[in-house]
């Protein structure tokens, strides 16, 4: 961990101590590898863009997982439109086939998760994958700490409706 962020909170050093857990996250909000490597390859030049103000920065992990959250719904809303217009394109309807059935139980979490709203996922993943604390989740959602509460609640009470669907 960066003991004086003011002295030496550098783009080099939140790479070198955060881009596992960045890419974590990336890999859990967006379900695809390689947009996963995209968005957080997309993070860190945004770190490196902003390289004169890490010094402002009091809670660089915080920090970093709200550039990750806003990039992956940059990510989510590109990919939208790519596919909206790549159905477009298509002539021909396809049979997709059956649908494949989700057998282990942390499969069927998994599917749940992603049928949550965005807010829901990024708390869920911050708190449960990345183990950030709810002090370091509410920075990072610029939420007050009894609002993350709540919403982390509801999060995990939709969750539990969506996995005995």
């Amino acid at each position: 961990m960066i003991e004086n962020p003011a002295e030496s909170l550098t783009p080099e050093a939140l790479a070198r101590l955060y881009l596992k857990r960045v890419y974590g996250f990336c890999r859990s909000m967006l379900r695809n590898e390689r947009d996963a490597e995209d968005a957080c390859q997309e993070v860190f030049l945004t770190v490196l863009r902003r390289g004169d103000q890490l010094g402002t920065v009091r809670r660089p992990l915080s920090w970093l997982m709200k550039v990750s959250r806003l990039t992956c719904l940059w990510v989510r809303r590109k990919r939208r439109t790519e596919v909206a217009i790549e159905e477009a394109e298509i002539d021909a309807p396809c049979d997709p086939g059956p649908p494949i059935e989700g057998g282990t139980e942390r499969g069927r979490v998994q599917e749940a998760l992603e049928r949550l709203p965005e807010r829901y996922q990024a708390v869920l993943t911050m708190h449960y994958q990345q183990g950030m604390s709810q002090e370091e989740i509410a920075d990072a959602m610029e939420l007050s700490r009894g609002a993350l509460r709540v919403l982390l609640h509801r999060a995990v009470l939709r969750l539990r409706q969506e996995v005995k669907k």
